[in-house]
């Protein structure tokens, strides 16, 4: 399989069609010629995709011209060069918005996200309004279930500490767990839960997942044992050795792991948290870690972004950081460009888009 084929592999099933009403009616005739902006240091292969996807693209970039690739932490600032250009675009792939966006964009019908979420959007106040996001919701399933699985393996095996003795010239001994007959609770069953169920069905763990649209328990369904609905989240916190958090950020998510959460846990199990920062009580983590409830756990997302260096989760042995990147792959632009395609093709013909933000749900 080329490597093209195995992006196109990645993406199947993981998106499903929305409808926006407004879009929809607009698209509803053949369009003529769409004006259409990159907003992101796109290599020039992929630059060219774009071009010659359709007669009827007008790439307004100039896919010789190399934008700068963002080297601060978000929010990255919309490349000055490109805002002459603005005026005339009517499709925006981008990560990053420029101030008063309808206003210096007035004909901008639709904006495709680089990222999983539209956290730029909702920042700017931008989600209600008659302009169309669609994210990257999907593309990290790859990148993100391996990061857990690594997680979890690095957690068992206790590769932090057995680093730090190496770093110390301590030649230490100790004793691993296993995965294998442990149970993984998965919270959140999109793209990225799933593909995590089935690595973690892999190595020969059972699995739950919670889903929020499951109203009774569903046994055997996928790679998943038990499908739980959101009220038995007491019954997954007490059965669960690895607690796995996939989930958005939504109102309904923030502060859903907290102390008593927390305290359900069977003691000696690990959460670990790829899906936004605000989901997991930090305090209270820290506390549990101390005190011996949880033996480890591994984050890649925090509530402050990026982590003040005066955080006590700097401090803790047992917890493993990496810095909001657990979705980076050197595939990741390749799948966001693989997506647009796709919803660009769609957005050309009228028909529904993949990956319609909606702001009722915060996804």
């Amino acid at each position: 399989m080329t490597k093209r084929g195995a992006v196109r592999d990645a993406l199947t099933l993981q998106h499903q069609p929305v409808a926006h009403s407004a879009l929809h009616a607009y698209n509803r005739r053949v369009m003529d010629r769409v004006n259409v902006l990159v907003g992101w240091g796109l290599p020039r292969e992929q630059m060219e995709r774009i071009r010659v996807l359709d007669p009827r693209v007008r790439l307004l970039n100039d896919p010789r011209q190399a934008l700068p690739r963002p080297d601060v932490w978000p929010p990255f600032p919309f490349p000055d060069e490109l805002l002459p250009l603005l005026p005339e675009a009517q499709v925006l792939l981008t990560s990053r918005l420029p101030a008063r966006l309808q206003e210096t964009a007035p004909h901008l019908r639709w904006v495709q996200l680089i990222s999983a979420g539209a956290d730029v959007a909702v920042r700017d106040g931008l989600e209600r309004t008659s302009l169309v996001f669609t994210t990257a919701s999907g593309i990290h399933a790859v990148p993100i279930s391996e990061w857990a699985l690594g997680s979890m393996l690095a957690l068992a095996k206790e590769l932090p500490a057995a680093i730090r003795a190496q770093d110390s010239v301590d030649y230490w001994k100790y004793i691993g767990g296993e995965l294998a007959g442990r149970t993984a609770g998965i919270l959140g069953l999109g793209s990225i839960g799933s593909r995590v169920a089935r690595l973690c069905r892999a190595m020969d763990m059972r699995v739950l997942a919670m889903r929020r649209t499951v109203t009774e328990p569903v046994e055997g369904q996928g790679d998943v044992d038990l499908v739980l609905p959101p009220r038995d989240l007491p019954r997954m916190l007490q059965e669960s050795d690895f607690l796995i958090i996939c989930l958005p950020g939504t109102q309904e998510t923030f502060g859903l792991v907290g102390e008593n959460e927390i305290r359900q846990m069977k003691r000696g199990s690990y959460i670990l948290n790829a899906g936004r920062g605000g989901i997991v009580d930090e305090e209270a983590l820290v506390q549990a870690l101390r005190d011996g409830r949880l033996a480890g756990a591994a984050l890649d997302v925090f509530a402050r972004e990026p982590l003040p260096s005066d955080s006590p989760l700097w401090r803790e042995p047992r917890l493993l950081m990496t810095a909001h990147v657990a979705g980076n792959s050197l595939l990741y632009e390749e799948r966001a460009v693989e997506l647009f395609l796709e919803n660009l093709r769609r957005y050309l013909d009228g028909r529904d888009l993949l990956n319609v933000y909606d702001p009722d749900r915060g996804y």
